[in-house]
């Protein structure tokens, strides 16, 4: 039985294979570049894949085979990828900015749950639609679309930025004397920015859809002319339409100077505590007419709707009662930020 023997590949042959694998390489990468500035890049990349060859050959002491020229144009990066380092723009959203935009992600992730809860909730206890065993589907239901349309508009705005079609100011030109004295110690009365970010939204959401600008996601359900359930607001809810509008409106000032003024401690103390003043006034307006809400329903009487009405108003008795000492709360607080601060910073927060 004969035996083949094998032999090296003589330098040209090793030549050839080394420039068939890099030809092919470059020209995958030149097919993804600029066509003004493709030549002068690949002339650059080659060079420094030559070199990169050498060395690895001299490292070894033996010229590299296919398997490890392979692995050596791996490590330098997939021709995608190495062709998107020389592009105008390498990301859609850029280093810089990626912190930002995954905190306006997640706090859009947390106004989708919020939205999607409260509409699904309403609906089971008027035992619309399943009633409470269709909460989770109808929860899943709203929160998936809303959480979508909030990041795509999120990430457009984000790519905008990037790119500078929208202008940030200046946004990057922050102080460091315009950031607040922050004590080591745990507050349970300190707001973070990013909860007054939360805050301003929600608001803002809030202030919309209570001036009848925006529909509340899932609403139209139990509450639609169409809909097994009729809510009828007391007089009082039409009487206070601007103050609530108004103490809304004053709530998102609060929350975007924490956000924009974090050092501004004072004038936001100033306006937390005139916004309190005013939701303890709104608060008794408000437990003085209970119950706020009526029930009515096709082919349905009042006393059909005894245990919803009643799980209502002790809720609303809760929500009124908690709110005034919340805000209540806030006075004495931001009362005390109002007092020269201490030298150690520790009742700035």
């Amino acid at each position: 039985m004969a035996l083949h023997q094998r032999h090296p590949a003589t330098p040209a042959l090793r030549r050839g294979r080394i420039m068939d694998l890099l030809d092919r390489y470059l020209g995958a990468i030149a097919a993804l570049l600029p066509a003004g500035q493709s030549q002068d890049i690949v002339a650059e990349l080659r060079d420094v894949l030559m070199s990169r060859i050498e060395e690895r050959e001299a490292q070894q002491g033996r010229p590299l085979d296919k398997k490890a020229l392979e692995a050596l144009f791996r490590e330098f990066g997939h021709p995608l990828a190495v062709a998107g380092r020389y592009g105008a723009q390498r990301a859609l959203i850029g280093v810089e900015l990626y912190p930002f935009y995954m905190f306006a992600v997640k706090v859009a992730l947390a106004i989708a749950l919020f939205v999607g809860i409260i509409p699904a909730v309403v609906q089971g206890l008027t035992g619309a639609h399943g009633g409470m065993a269709g909460i989770p589907s109808r929860v899943i239901h709203d929160f998936i679309p809303t959480a979508l349309q909030l990041i795509g508009v999120i990430t457009i705005i984000g790519a905008m930025v990037e790119r500078g079609w929208i202008k940030t100011g200046d946004f990057g030109q922050w102080k460091v004397s315009d950031l607040p004295h922050v004590s080591t110690k745990k507050s349970w009365f300190r707001t973070t920015r990013f909860e007054a970010l939360f805050e301003v939204i929600f608001m803002t959401f809030f202030a919309l859809w209570w001036a009848g600008v925006v529909d509340f996601p899932g609403s139209r359900g139990p509450f639609g002319h169409e809909g097994e359930l009729q809510v009828t607001l007391a007089p009082i809810l039409t009487q206070l339409h601007t103050p609530i509008l108004l103490l809304a409106i004053g709530q998102i000032i609060s929350g975007l100077i924490l956000v924009i003024r974090p050092a501004w401690i004072r004038p936001r103390a100033a306006v937390e505590i005139v916004l309190s003043i005013a939701g303890i006034v709104l608060a008794y307006a408000l437990w003085r007419e209970m119950p706020l809400v009526t029930f009515t329903g096709p082919g349905a009487s009042a006393e059909d709707f005894v245990t919803l009405r009643h799980v209502t108003d002790h809720s609303f008795r809760v929500i009124t009662v908690v709110a005034a000492a919340i805000f209540a709360g806030k006075i004495l607080i931001e009362g005390w930020r109002l007092l020269p601060p201490a030298r150690d910073g520790s009742r700035a927060g």
